[in-house]
C-alpha cells in the first residue's frame, strides 16, 4: 500500500511525485499494545475505587472487644423445641441425605413472630420484602452475640446470592483447588472481609476451625487447613463455601422483619441439610424458590 505526497516547496521541482511504502505493525504488535493500555487503565481504575483483596475473618476474632459471639446462643425458642436437628441425625446414621431425601428434610421451625431463631437456621424472606439484599433470600444464621452495649446482634449470609468471580480471583491468598469455588455476597456488613463455611470440621474433620454452628453440620474458618485437604484430596471442593461480607441484624431490627406480614406471608424459619447450605451451584433466588415450595407444601398439609 503506497501514498503519493506532491511537493509544494520552490526549492525542489514541481510536480515531483514521491512514493513512499508505509510499514504498519503486525497483529500481534497491535495485539500487545491493546493488552496493556487496557490493563494499564484496569490498575489505574482499582486504586482509584480503592480496591483491595479480601482478607478473612472470623465472628469470634474479628472484633473481640466489640462483640462476642457465640455458634449456640439462642435468641429465640429452645433447643428441646423441635428435637434432634437433621444434621444430629445426619451424624448418627452416617449419611447425608440427596436429592428427594434432602428436600424431605428441611424442618419447619415457625414463622413470624413464633419463629425459632438461633445459630444454624435457615430465614427465609416473604413475597413482600424489597431490601435489595433479602429480598428473595435465604440467610443463614451464623452466630449471635452481643455488643460493648450488651445488644444482641444476629449475625448470617445469604446463601443464593452469587457473584460473578471466583474465590481466586478476589484473594489471591486462596490457591489450588478451591480457587475456582465462587464467591458470594453473604450481605453488606463485614468491611470487606471473606469468610469460609464448610462441612468438613469436627473432630473427625480434617479441617481445623471453630465448633458446628448450632446443630447445623456447618462449620467457620480453617481456610488453609481447608486448601491444604482439597489439594490432598481429604475433601472436595463442593464441601466449601465462601461470602463476601455478612448480614447484621439488631433485636429490634429482626423482630419489626418477623412482625410484618401480608396476605399471611412472613419470614420463615427453617432446618435444612448442609447440602443445601453449601451448595455453590444456585443462582440469585434458587434456593429461595426452592425452600418456598416447601414451605406452601408444609402449610397446605397443616
Amino acid at each position: 500500500f503506497t501514498i503519493h505526497h506532491r511537493s509544494c516547496s520552490p526549492m525542489l521541482e514541481a510536480d515531483v511525485v514521491r512514493s513512499e511504502q508505509l510499514q504498519f505493525p503486525d497483529t500481534l504488535t497491535i495485539f500487545i499494545i491493546q493488552f496493556t493500555m487496557i490493563s494499564y487503565l484496569l490498575v489505574l481504575l482499582l486504586s482509584l475505587l480503592g480496591y483491595r483483596a479480601l482478607a478473612f475473618s472470623c465472628h469470634q476474632s474479628s472484633s473481640p472487644a466489640k462483640y462476642r459471639f457465640s455458634n449456640s446462643q439462642h435468641y429465640r425458642g429452645s433447643p428441646n423445641v423441635v428435637g434432634a436437628s437433621v444434621s444430629r441425625m445426619e451424624m448418627a446414621s452416617g449419611e447425608s441425605p440427596t436429592g428427594d431425601q434432602a428436600y424431605e428434610k428441611i424442618r419447619y421451625l415457625g414463622s413470624g413472630e413464633d419463629a425459632i431463631i438461633r445459630p444454624g437456621v435457615v430465614l427465609v424472606a416473604p413475597t413482600h420484602e424489597f431490601d435489595h439484599f433479602l429480598m428473595r433470600s435465604a440467610v443463614f444464621v451464623n452466630a449471635i452475640g452481643l455488643d460493648e452495649n450488651e445488644n444482641a446482634i444476629i449475625r448470617g449470609v445469604v446463601l443464593d446470592h452469587p457473584t460473578a468471580f471466583s474465590i481466586g480471583e478476589m484473594s489471591p491468598n486462596v490457591m489450588g483447588n478451591l480457587s475456582d469455588n465462587v464467591l458470594f455476597r453473604g450481605g453488606y456488613d463485614g468491611s470487606d472481609s471473606a469468610m469460609l463455611l464448610h462441612s468438613a470440621g469436627g473432630p473427625d474433620g480434617t479441617v481445623k476451625s471453630d465448633d458446628m454452628i448450632g446443630n447445623s453440620g456447618i462449620f467457620e474458618g480453617g481456610v488453609v487447613s481447608a486448601m491444604e485437604s482439597a489439594d490432598a484430596g481429604s475433601i472436595d471442593p463442593t464441601q466449601c463455601k465462601f461470602f463476601f461480607n455478612h448480614m447484621q441484624f439488631t433485636e429490634k431490627e429482626i423482630d419489626d422483619m418477623f412482625a410484618g406480614t401480608e396476605d399471611g406471608d412472613e419470614w420463615v424459619s427453617l432446618e435444612i441439610p448442609k447440602e443445601y447450605i453449601l451448595n455453590s451451584g444456585y443462582g440469585r433466588g434458587d434456593l429461595w424458590s426452592k425452600l418456598r415450595n416447601k414451605i406452601r407444601e408444609i402449610r397446605n398439609k397443616a
